[in-house]
């Protein structure tokens, strides 16, 4: 069975807690609070040659949808058994 993922703005503290009861019981939905506050590199400092060979974050439309709305919905498929 799959899963739904809540991810909610920090922005909604109030629409947080009412998702967390409303699906309390379900245990094929989990409802989290969205904790990144900003980029984590602030200064315009030289670094490095970037070591990740990838974006780490996998859904960067999370992330939009997170600057433009409440919250966002993530859909985590079944695993299919091997």
């Amino acid at each position: 069975m799959a899963r739904n993922l809540f991810v909610v703005s920090r922005r909604h503290p109030d629409l947080y807690e009412y998702l967390r009861e409303r699906f309390a019981g379900d245990s094929a939905v989990e409802v989290i609070l969205d904790r990144r506050i900003g980029q984590r590199r602030r200064h315009q400092a030289p670094h490095g040659a970037e070591r990740r060979r990838t974006e780490r974050r996998q859904r960067p439309e999370v992330e939009a949808e997170l600057q433009t709305r409440s919250h966002a919905i993530i859909t985590i498929p079944e695993a299919s058994p091997d």
